[in-house]
């Protein structure tokens, strides 16, 4: 009896510190003739470009209504708008002259004022409407120049489960990677903590 209970305990106390996988299907539409391509390590992510930048329209269209009740209010809320508006603005304009195979590491997005760091490389925004479309089976993936139809995704508990301090408890989360092969060669990883 009590080897049973003991293996029952183990049995559902175990799988809640453990790492769990699953997959995510894939795009298995044809290649449209204008794609953009945004490329990380040995992934590649090709996307219309009017898809793209219709949504970056509509995310324009959505700051400037921001911008018009704001602007006679508050300056800087009204600078923080504009600022992005432009950014939004600017990169659709980009996708829409764009010639099949434009890279879409090129655009900066985000979101505020300008600042001189994040000018150079920051396009958070884009990467995250990318994996959306990507974990929704909306988007073309390639890993090495193949193109593949499915990818894994793994969540792993980041301490194991200890949770004998405070600090333990604040720096618990997990880390979500998804990945064709290798959990190491990731398209994406994501840090969730439940501290600070």
């Amino acid at each position: 009896m009590k080897f049973l209970l003991l293996s029952l305990c183990l049995y559902v106390t175990l799988p809640t510190f453990s790492q769990s996988q699953w997959e995510i299907e894939l795009s298995h539409e044809s290649p449209v003739p204008r794609m953009g391509k945004w490329v990380r390590g040995d992934y590649t992510i090709m996307i219309s470009l009017d898809t793209l930048s219709m949504h970056f329209r509509r995310c324009e269209q959505s700051i400037t209504r921001s911008l018009e009740y704001y602007k006679d209010q508050d300056s800087n809320l009204a600078n923080y708008f504009r600022a992005t508006q432009n950014r939004y603005s600017r990169a659709a304009t980009l996708l829409e002259q764009g010639e099949n195979g434009f890279d879409l590491n090129t655009l900066i997005i985000y979101e505020g004022i300008e600042h001189s760091n994040r000018n150079l490389e920051d396009s958070r925004i884009l990467e995250s409407y990318l994996k959306q479309r990507v974990e929704q089976g909306k988007d073309l993936v390639f890993y090495k120049g193949k193109r593949i139809f499915t990818l894994r995704r793994s969540s792993e508990h980041t301490n194991q489960g200890r949770m004998e301090t405070a600090s333990d408890i604040l720096n618990s989360g997990y880390v979500t990677k998804t990945f064709y092969y290798e959990p190491d060669n990731s398209l994406f990883v994501e840090y969730y903590f439940m501290g600070w």
